[in-house]
């Protein structure tokens, strides 16, 4: 046999990875809690962002009806203004929803390069970078964005949030990277590439990165979740999103004072927030056992 017949072509590697992305569709398939959370946060999605374009109210208008509980007019009620509930949670679903992704993007790519770079190094850099990650680590997430858009930063947009939250969220994100990235680093197609000539940014981004994907998938999904409670919590503490635009966060906050003569105003935005976190939650848990079975859990 020559050593061109028994040498793995391009066309075996692409059979192997789509039987290997085969595999991992089906075992998130048969995680039953995790494909119901991503049909409902589909749903969710679809609310907030369909909805509006098939809904009658806007969440800016004002309608007569005023301080009406939940109806066939105004399924979610209005609040003491007359605003739609129902297009204002929509609304707020929506601003979220962005922001918690947006989050979720910032966080997972810096965290990905920061961690891969601590993990290829090692030594005093490897060190130096992990003692960077401990510190922020220690610091309290939610007092500190808060302390920072207090500032005025951005004027509190949606995306000055995503920032703030993003930029403290990384470390979570860094130390499974750089875990993953350790166990690669002595993998013999590590040292092949170095072989041929590859420089450390490409083994980063060309080899490292890409076999790293599952767990960054994972973690990154799950910061998701962690995004969604942390433009609530701000937006309760009133420096997250600002009226005249709203969030699921924020319509928890200016209703809360109505819980018990209104109380379809706060449940309805708390509800989604719960739902929304849960769901994204089961989607990562999921995920996980997938691209690692061996961490499968004995369901009952």
């Amino acid at each position: 046999m020559s050593d061109t017949a028994a040498r793995p072509t391009a066309e075996t590697f692409t059979v192997r990875e789509r039987t290997q992305s085969q595999l991992v569709l089906r075992r998130f398939l048969r995680h039953r809690a995790a494909v119901t959370s991503l049909v409902l946060f589909v749903v969710v999605a679809l609310f907030a962002y369909v909805g509006p374009l098939l809904w009658k109210y806007s969440y800016t208008d004002i309608t007569d009806d005023l301080s009406q509980p939940p109806s066939l007019g105004h399924p979610f009620g209005t609040d003491l203004i007359g605003h739609d509930t129902m297009a204002q949670v929509m609304r707020g679903t929506q601003q979220s929803l962005k922001i918690a992704l947006a989050i979720a993007l910032i966080g997972t790519v810096l965290g990905a390069l920061w961690g891969a770079i601590a993990g290829l190094y090692r030594g005093k850099l490897d060190f130096l970078m992990m003692r960077i990650v401990d510190v922020v680590l220690t610091l309290p997430t939610i007092a500190v964005a808060a302390a920072v858009a207090a500032q005025g930063v951005g004027g509190s947009q949606w995306w000055s949030i995503a920032v703030i939250l993003g930029a403290l969220t990384w470390p979570y994100v860094s130390r499974v990277v750089r875990g993953v990235v350790l166990s690669l680093r002595e993998q013999e197609f590590i040292e092949a590439a170095r072989a041929l000539g590859a420089g450390n940014a490409r083994i980063i981004l060309r080899h490292l990165l890409p076999n790293a994907l599952g767990a960054i998938i994972v973690v990154a999904t799950l910061t998701i979740a962690t995004g969604i409670l942390g433009e609530a919590a701000l937006s309760f503490l009133g420096v997250g999103v600002q009226a005249p635009d709203t969030s699921l966060g924020l319509l928890v906050s200016i209703n809360r004072d109505a819980v018990n003569t209104r109380p379809w105003l706060f449940y309805f935005p708390g509800l989604l927030i719960i739902l929304i976190a849960l769901t994204i939650n089961f989607v990562g848990d999921g995920l996980r056992d997938a691209f690692d079975p061996k961490q499968t859990r004995v369901r009952q």
